[in-house]
Parts: structure tokens; sequence; C-alpha cells
């Protein structure tokens, strides 16, 4: 038994408890009180950081493992060189007090089978497997190989291609076959993606349509890749409910994702860090970030005052820009850009992060009977929200109630 001592963020969006108390049994969390109300059993393991915060294990909700900065790597390396390069990166996402992610097209959800085994030191996966793309549509790598590249499984983890309605419906159950637990399209042109214009769409509306009723005949949904008002629309019209980047929604975007309990990934860190390192990053890229980075902002303040549910996610694939590790970037940025509040964006990466896994009942809070995913950063962080961007202020890391991370001086 663990009892774990500090202030107490549970991940609801209440005030904290300054002297709070987390008795772990097991895996699960078996009390969460005032310690002043708690009789300490004398078999427990007590654990305590100085000035310390314990909450929710955080979740990243748009990560790609194994995707560089270079996309094109991709096919210079056999799968089993990125299966290398995701298990560095698990490392130090877990290490960043992020115990679980929700891969949004990668590898990780072969990873799956062996990190329930004990075989992998990593966060707890919920995984798209590969994102669909149209033909010539984004990750579709066709500007410097040809289309068979794509379509090769030996060195493409990250993308498959499909075109029409029946190819739709085969390839969505065959992701559910291989036990994907949602579905990721790109539903429109990327940032880093060379020629395709920033304010078009991808997929028609009977492809979305398709893509959406296979995944709720799973019990699941449908993640999209939009950028631009069209695609973002189009997609909310068929009933997609995580719209990824959302960063030129309009009025009608608002609307139908409230009206539809629709809600949005921004991805803000991944933009942070390829500011800095502009001069690195393609011509086109420098372009597209130039044209959207003022409406983004915009938009986002929008959608917040209006409601509508914001998640954390920080777009990260293990490159040399964005480097897993740095995930807890996600969180001030969501405060200083979109206007949230620290404890409304600790909520985005707890609470609202469970629902998006489809495993609300069991993580993203500090409650009796949850699994025992939590961290303890040194420092408020409902005074400075940087401090969990720095890893070493995650002092302690458990996950299912085993101790991964474990830094007292």
């Amino acid at each position: 038994m663990y009892v774990l001592k500090g202030r107490v963020i549970d991940g609801n969006g209440g005030a904290p408890i300054e002297k709070g108390i987390v008795e772990v049994t097991g895996n699960k969390i078996t009390a969460v009180c005032d310690e002043r109300a708690y009789v300490l059993p004398y078999d427990a393991e007590v654990i305590e950081v100085e000035n310390g915060t314990i909450m929710p294990g955080f979740i990243d909700q748009h990560v790609h493992m194994a995707v560089g900065d270079n996309y094109y790597k991709n096919f210079e390396r056999h799968a089993y060189h990125a299966v290398c390069q995701a298990l560095r990166d698990m490392r130090q996402i877990l290490d960043a007090g992020f115990t679980s992610i929700r891969e949004v097209g990668g590898l990780s959800n072969y990873l799956k089978a062996p990190w329930e085994e004990g075989l992998i030191y990593g966060p707890r996966i919920c995984s798209a497997g590969k994102a669909i793309a149209q033909t010539g549509g984004h990750w579709d790598y066709i500007k410097d190989y040809p289309i068979e590249f794509t379509k090769n499984a030996d060195r493409n983890v990250n993308s498959e291609i499909c075109d029409g309605v029946d190819e739709v419906r085969r390839t969505s159950r065959m992701h559910f076959r291989e036990h994907c637990d949602f579905l990721k399209i790109m539903g429109g042109p990327g940032i880093s993606c060379q020629g395709n214009k920033i304010f078009t769409r991808e997929f028609s509306d009977e492809e979305l349509r398709a893509f959406v009723e296979e995944a709720e005949n799973q019990g699941s949904y449908v993640a999209i890749h939009a950028h631009a008002a069209i695609a973002i629309n189009a997609a909310l019209r068929a009933g997609v409910k995580s719209i990824e980047h959302a960063t030129l929604m309009d009025e009608e975007s608002i609307d139908l994702m409230l009206k539809n309990g629709a809600w949005i990934v921004p991805t803000l860190a991944t933009s942070y860090l390829s500011w800095q390192h502009i001069d690195e990053r393609e011509p086109w890229v420098k372009e597209k970030m130039t044209a959207i980075e003022g409406p983004k902002k915009e938009k986002l303040r929008m959608a917040y005052k209006a409601g509508v549910t914001i998640a954390c996610g920080c777009d990260f694939g293990g490159g040399t820009i964005t480097v897993h590790g740095n995930n807890g970037l996600e969180l001030p940025l969501m405060a200083e850009t979109i206007g949230m509040t620290p404890m409304e964006a600790i909520v985005a990466a707890t609470k609202t992060g469970s629902k998006l896994m489809l495993r609300e009942d069991e993580l993203g809070t500090l409650e009796k009977g949850k699994l025992a995913d939590i961290i303890i950063c040194q420092g408020n962080p409902l005074e400075d929200l940087w401090l969990v961007s720095k890893p070493e202020n995650i002092k302690i890391v458990m996950q299912d109630g085993i101790i991964k991370k474990k830094l007292l001086v």
C-alpha cells in the first residue's frame, strides 16, 4: 500500500485539497481525502515531495510514434528501426508525467500487447493504428516517392491509402480487426506537406459518412486532421467527433461542435517549437504557418468562450524538433494561447483525455476505484503551469499502482 501526501488536484476541476492524501492499494486508488480525516495504516509506504502537487497521470491526446520531422525517413528505414525509436520516445513520454497516450497515426497499436505484458516501459496506449489518407492527400507521400512506397507495409508504418466508399468500409473494418481503438483520417492538407493548399478538403461526404458509420458500429468514433473550415464542417456534418488542429474553424464549425458533442485537439506545442526552429523547416512550412498563426489563436479563443470541449495533445512525432519528453509544453500553451485557466488545462490533460481514450471509468481523475495512474509535480502548477513542461519537475510517476519514476532528494 502507498500513501501519497501533498496538494491534491483530482482532475475534476474543483478546488485542490491543500493537505491531501491519495491511498493506493494494488493498482487502484482506494482513498482521496484531507489528511486530517485519514488514519495512516501501519503498513503503508508514505511518499511525499516537498511542496508537491499530486495529480492524475497526464494523457497526451495527439501523438505519433516513430514519425520524425522528416516524414520521408519512413521509407529509408525498416519498421524494426521505427520500433526502436518508439521505445525510446515512450520512455521519455512516461518520464514527463504522461501515463497514457492517444496515438493518431503510427505504430503503437502493435505495441499495446507488449505493454500489457510488461515488456515496454512507457505510457498505456490508445491507438488509431495507421492514419487513413486519400490518394494524393495529406500523408500520401507522393512528393518524392512513387505511390507504391506508401503501400509498403514494411516501410510506411504511419499511413494507408483509401479511396471510395467500398475501400473506406474495408479499411475501417481491417483497422478494427487489428484492434485499433478508433479511426484517424486525413481530412485536408497539412502544414508539412508540399504543394497542397491549406484551405481545401479531402474525402467526399459519402466517404466521411462511411467512416463514421463503421466506427459507430464498433462503439467508437472518428478523429480527423483538418485545418480549413470546409474540411472541419464537412466532417462534423458527417458525425466526426474529434477535430485535430481545427485551425481555421468558423462559427458554423463551433455550432456543429456544440450540437454534436464534438471536441478540438488544437496541438499548440508543435507550432511553438516549429517557430523556434523555423529556419530548419522546409520553406513551405514557414509560408503556411505565417498564413494561419493569427487566425488560429482567434478561432480557438472563440471556441473556448462558446464552451467547446478542448483536449490536450502536442502532435509530437519524436523528431529533432518535436521531441517527446517535452509533451508538457501543451498545458501552459493552452492557457496562454486560448485563455484557459491552469485548472482547465490540467482537466483537459486528464479527465478530458480519459474520454477520448474511451476509458473515463478507469482513468483521468483521482477517485476511489480508478486505476492508480498518478504523478507528483514539485511546486504548484496552479500558480505556474510551466512547471509541468519540465520533466525534472515531475518527481513521481505511478502507473497502474507501480512506481515508474522516483526523484526524491
